[in-house]
Parts: C-alpha cells; structure tokens; sequence
C-alpha cells in the first residue's frame, strides 16, 4: 500500500450550505429546480490515494457521487483535500486543520486506515502473528473512530467505508504475495473492516457503514478483483472508482427522503 493508498471513507451529510464553492465545480444537466434557483453544495474529500485517484486516469469517486448528488442545474463544488500516501494520523490532522469549515459542507468523503497497516503484510520480517494483526488494525480504527466523532458534532451525517484489501490484490498480488503475505494481507483486511463497522456500528443513526469486499470480491468472497484495479493491484481503476462511488450513492438513497433537501 505505500505511498499511494487507502483510508476508510467519511460521507458527511450537514444541512447548512458552503457560503463559496471550493476548488473545482461539477455539475448536473438539466433545468433548475422548481422550488427556487440552485443552491451550491460543497462536498470535502479526505483521505488517502483511493480518492485522489492514484493510478487511474479518471474521475475519482468523490468526483462521481458529488455529480450524482447534485440537483438539475445545480453546481457542486468539490475541495480536495486527500492526499496520496496520507495515514489515518494524516487525516486527523487535516479534520483539525479544517473543522471549523465543515459547517458549511454538505458531503465529506474520507478514506483512510490501510496505509497504517500495510507494510505488515509485504514489509515485515518476521510476518505479524494474528494478535500482532488486530492490535495494529485496531490502533487505526481508533483514530479513525476519533476522527468520525470530531466531525459529528458538526451536524455531518457520516457514511465510513472499508477497504477490499489493505494491501496489493487481483492478479498482482497473486504474482508478488508468498502464500503467507497474502495470508497475513487477508487478516489484516478482515481485521481492519470488522472493527471499523463494528465502531462505526456503535455510533447511532447518524453513522453509516459502506463495506467494500462485497463490491469488489462478490457477495461470497470468490470474485475476482482484478477488472476493477488499476495495473499496480492496489488503486481502483475506472471501473474501480465507478464501483465505489455506486456503493455509496446506494447508501444514502435511503437516507435522501429524510436527511437535507441538499442531497438528491
């Protein structure tokens, strides 16, 4: 996972308005809504190389569920703010750095957890243990939890997703992983998304969990991985990304006919 990954992600839906679009503007086709001119919504991407888009020369989901949100006519604007490499640490800080921003945010995306746990599985001598592999995976999950609960404050509505693999995967790990890599890969994954979901579980209605292993390996875990990854086996592709920004637009379609009118 080096430099160029993961995180666990953070959707945050606030009911007030960003005063100013922020770095780039996306926008739906169609006429305005009929209830009055459009409103700017403004969506924050945090986290790791997952949603900066490592790897892929293409939209990154954050891009692809701030266009579907928007209303016809509507503009979003969509601040960047993950960074390749960056560690569960790593976001926490830059949650400090911008909450008092996050008032004004109707959508945060956040992704980040797997960069803090890869290195056990392709770059330690001896491999982990399994106690050694759910200490390391729970040290992340606490800050991420932490972070989910300095940005709920704010009035945000957190959706948190999980990794397909903290490490390489598809074919590529296939070629590059001893079979005790990847089964050592395998437990940190499995380590990692059960404590996160299980955290994210405990925080109430205003939380939501989006797992990602089903997305990616199918609803029993023999799917192959491979179309959806970029040729590195680490960074969604096109597809990738596509597949990911799905799974979360279906998490919050239930949550549309009740949450802010901001989010269609």
């Amino acid at each position: 996972m080096r430099p160029l990954r993961f995180g666990a992600v953070v959707l945050l839906l606030l009911g007030s308005m960003a005063a100013s679009l922020p770095e780039e503007t996306v926008a739906a086709t169609g006429g305005a809504r009929s209830d009055g001119p459009p409103r700017p919504t403004r969506v924050v991407s945090l986290g790791d190389s997952v949603p900066t888009g490592a790897q892929c020369d293409c939209s990154p989901f954050p891009v692809l569920v701030a266009a579907d949100l928007a209303a016809p006519g509507q503009r979003v604007g969509l601040e960047q703010l993950a960074e390749d490499g960056a560690t569960s640490d790593d976001v926490a800080a830059t949650v400090e750095d911008h909450l008092s921003d996050f008032s004004a945010t109707d959508v945060v995306l956040l992704e980040a957890g797997a960069n803090d746990v890869a290195d056990l599985a392709d770059g330690s001598d001896p491999l982990p243990d399994e106690q050694q592999v759910d200490a390391a995976a729970a040290k992340a999950v606490a800050t991420v939890s932490a972070t989910v609960d300095r940005i709920v404050p704010t009035g945000a509505r957190v959706v948190v997703l999980d990794y397909w693999a903290v490490g390489l995967d598809g074919t590529v790990a296939d070629e590059q992983y001893t079979p005790a890599q990847q089964a050592v890969q395998d437990q940190l994954t499995d380590s990692f998304d059960d404590q996160l979901q299980a955290a994210v579980d405990a925080k109430g209605a205003q939380v939501t969990f989006v797992g990602l292993r089903q997305v990616f390996h199918g609803d029993d875990g023999s799917l192959d991985p491979t179309p959806l990854l970029a040729d590195d086996g680490d960074h969604p592709n096109a597809k990738g990304q596509r597949a990911i920004a799905d799974a979360v637009l279906t998490a919050l379609s239930s949550e549309r006919a009740t949450r802010s009118p901001n989010i269609r």
